[in-house]
């Protein structure tokens, strides 16, 4: 890791710490499919059994839904062009 990363690394970390905000860091033994799949697996099922547990429903999004549509009409998507008027990127 360079030094800024680390750097920013190592002062979120305390930053959150500081303010009492839990964190956790994850290290992979390896960059590969398996690890990151891995990783992905255990955060959808960690995201399904905290909404399970809350009472919601973890993936109902209506932004995400939203943004998609605004993303299209950026970037002239045919049906798309009126979703995205006024937006400047």
């Amino acid at each position: 890791m360079n030094k800024l990363l680390a750097a920013e690394f190592a002062a979120m970390r305390e930053a959150l710490a500081q303010r009492g905000r839990p964190s956790i860091t994850i290290t992979f033994p390896e960059i590969d499919a398996h690890a990151v799949g891995e990783f992905f697996m255990l955060w959808e099922i960690t995201t399904s059994i905290a909404g399970a547990l809350y009472k919601i429903n973890p993936y109902d999004q209506p932004g995400v839904e939203l943004g998609k549509q605004l993303t299209y009409g950026l970037m002239g998507r045919a049906g798309f062009e009126d979703a995205a008027k006024g937006i400047k990127i």
